[in-house]
């Protein structure tokens, strides 16, 4: 995959819910294991880095 996919969404009434298009998605072009990462934390402080460190892109 060219980017990170979103497996799981978060609606306005504050639930939770697996994204079908995603997995239908992830499931029809995977050969090898798949890592679900989750990443929580306060605001500012380096998540978003932290992903895309994880994920090997650059700035």
């Amino acid at each position: 995959m060219e980017r990170p996919v979103c497996l799981i969404e978060n609606s306005e009434a504050g639930e939770l819910s697996v994204n079908r298009e995603a997995v239908d998605q992830i499931l029809s072009v995977i050969s090898q294991p798949v890592v679900v990462v989750a990443i929580a934390g306060l605001y500012r402080t380096g998540k978003s880095y932290l992903m895309n460190k994880l994920s090997g892109k650059q700035k």
